[in-house]
């Protein structure tokens, strides 16, 4: 695939063009934080860029990637892991937004990949809908894969379902051959069901309670071409309902 220049690679005046011209600017958030040994601190953000990069081309949008860091303190205890204070990412995203909005923008999408960012990036948005007029769309990337794939690949941490993006970002970022201290699968997906709750849940602290080595999920077999099709399919499945939402809030508005 053919990649358009993003924002940080384009001048002003192609920008103010354009806007003007009705893009869309998709901002990209993940987090960096441990992934066991055999796959980069920087996953969650690879995996929502190299989605975003193919969403983009999909709609015509602007890509412009927000921070590679987010708000992930429960992995702390582990090397490399870094957090924003959830204070901190709000106001980043907030600053952002409202530049884009002086920019001549009027709406904007975020694409993420870590569940620790959905609360933060809701309060921003919010925060941001009360000050200025940009349309903001939250589409959570990892939910759309696990849409798509989780009758056959979990939701986890480390495993399948967060390999394959990184497969396709950078296969030689990926190291199988040091995945050998998983935890329990069941432990795993029990302990991380609570915190996925809606109703009610506690506040997770520590990820060793999910998973004591950092991580679990089944390996499976990724191969390029594996890959390749897991962040197509989840990259149209979000740019559908990037399109559909801004529809639906054009058809209300009359």
């Amino acid at each position: 695939m053919t990649r358009t220049r993003g924002w940080l690679e384009l001048s002003a005046p192609d920008i103010g063009a354009r806007l003007q011209g009705g893009a869309l600017p998709l901002l990209v958030t993940g987090s960096v934080e441990q992934h066991g040994p055999h796959l980069p601190c920087g996953t969650d953000y690879m995996a929502a860029l190299v989605i975003a990069q193919r969403v983009a081309e999909k709609l015509g949008a602007l890509l412009l990637p927000l921070s590679p860091l987010g708000v992930a303190p429960y992995h702390r205890a582990f090397p490399g892991s870094l957090t924003l204070a959830p204070e901190t990412f709000i106001a980043l995203f907030r600053d952002v937004c409202e530049g884009l909005a002086r920019g001549g923008a009027s709406r904007a999408a975020v694409l993420n990949w870590h569940e620790g960012n959905m609360a933060p990036l809701q309060v921003a948005a919010l925060g941001v809908r009360q000050k200025v007029e940009l349309d903001i769309v939250l589409v959570q990337a990892f939910l759309i894969a696990h849409e798509l794939f989780g009758a056959t690949t979990p939701l986890t941490h480390a495993g399948e379902m967060e390999i394959l993006p990184v497969v396709a970002y950078d296969a030689s970022l990926v190291d199988l051959g040091r995945a050998t201290n998983p935890s329990p699968l069941e432990r795993g997906l029990a302990q991380h069901a609570l915190y996925r709750r809606v109703a009610s849940q506690p506040i997770l602290a520590d990820f060793r309670s999910v998973a004591p080595t950092g991580w679990y999920g089944p390996l499976g077999s990724p191969t390029p071409e594996s890959a390749e099709a897991f962040v197509e399919a989840v990259a149209e499945r979000a740019a559908a309902y990037i399109r559909e939402t801004f529809d639906g809030l054009r058809k209300e508005r009359g």
